[in-house]
């Protein structure tokens, strides 16, 4: 009897440890490209390049179902460079997600680090009106035009229930600037977003502030709206964006006024179609921006245009071939960043 006890034990014990096991998953991305770049001022560059299609990175996830519809989860994922083996972000174990999360019939929140709402990184993201994310390269891609928000410490995320296939995501920060200083003295991010999904439509509107009191600089307001469309084979995008006082710029640059200044003011937009073809889907998307430097009221304009067949190897590997070009004038006709051209081919493979 003792014998059959513990043997029941021992396989009731596996059972659990096999269950719990089972929310548990490794998951990742590896992207390689061999490209062609050429940045106004340098010479053209021939390399392997990472993370063209899809940022290269690991992560690991899981949930522990709590009942009643309630359950506690966790995302850890880190960003790599395929072609060194290198940590994306230096200093972080998890550089592109680390939360921990927990779901129920009234919606759920999540704390730790993860991208803005205009990121387009992550889980909490809602950015829409891009054929072409922040992956692809900023020559052709939407971050050549609009200001996205960053990947962020500190979080604290709420998204509600699903009502009318709308969900609305609200996000703060709770000190960028560090934590070895008054909480009143750090960068907060403030974020709220409503997003819909329903069949072929897709939108989205969202409103980030960042109060830069780290920086003693002009409040950052950025107003963001984009959805898609589908017909069948087609699917159209277009966006639109308003920043103001902003101290970053498109391309993930500082803004050139300095850390004390008003930064920068602009409007940008964005559109792409897209077309199933040959087993694949070909995509064009033109971008303008226009805006100032708040401080000399020194004006720019930027424009690119991008295009990118993507053809599915399988369910997990595909083949993509990219061609973007940039230019910009006035301010920042002499800026790199914004005056180059790519072209590239490669590949993408999750696991």
């Amino acid at each position: 009897m003792m014998k059959r006890i513990l043997v029941s034990a021992i396989i009731a014990a596996a059972s659990i440890n096999a269950y719990a096991e089972s929310n548990v998953t490794l998951y990742g991305v590896i992207d390689q490209a061999v490209a062609v770049t050429k940045h106004k001022h340098e010479a053209a560059k021939v390399r392997i390049d990472d993370g063209i299609y899809a940022g290269s990175r690991f992560g690991i996830k899981g949930t522990e179902d709590l009942g009643n519809g309630n359950s506690v989860g966790f995302i850890l994922e880190q960003g790599f460079y395929a072609e060194s083996g290198d940590a994306a972000f230096e200093g972080k174990a998890f550089s592109r997600e680390s939360l921990l999360q927990a779901k129920g019939k009234w919606g759920e929140v999540a704390f730790g680090r993860a991208g803005g709402l205009s990121s387009d990184c992550g889980t909490y993201t809602i950015l829409h009106g891009s054929a072409l994310w922040t992956s692809y390269y900023t020559d052709g891609n939407v971050a050549g035009v609009f200001v996205t928000s960053d990947r962020m410490d500190n979080m604290v995320i709420y998204k509600s229930p699903e009502f009318a296939n709308t969900t609305v995501t609200a996000m703060y920060s709770n000190g960028i600037g560090g934590d070895d200083q008054k909480w009143s003295h750090n960068d907060h991010y403030y974020g709220i977003g409503l997003d819909f999904n329903k069949n072929e439509t897709v939108f989205s509107v969202m409103v980030e502030m960042y109060d830069n009191k780290d920086l003693k600089a002009d409040k950052t307001y950025l107003v963001t709206l984009g959805g898609q469309q589908g017909f069948g084979d087609w699917t159209f995008w277009a966006g639109y964006q308003y920043a103001k006082d902003s101290q970053m710029m498109p391309a993930w640059k500082a803004a050139p006024t300095g850390l004390s200044a008003s930064g920068v003011t602009q409007h940008a937009v964005t559109a792409a179609i897209g077309y199933k073809v040959f087993g694949g889907e070909w995509k064009l998307q033109g971008n303008y921006a226009h805006g100032k430097v708040n401080e000399n009221n020194q004006k720019y304009n930027i424009y690119s245009i991008g295009t990118v067949y993507e053809y599915p190897l399988s369910m997990r590997t595909q083949l993509y071939a990219y061609a973007g070009y940039g230019k910009a004038n006035k301010y920042l006709k002499n800026d790199g960043d914004f005056n180059s051209w790519t072209a590239c081919l490669g590949i993408s493979h999750s696991f």
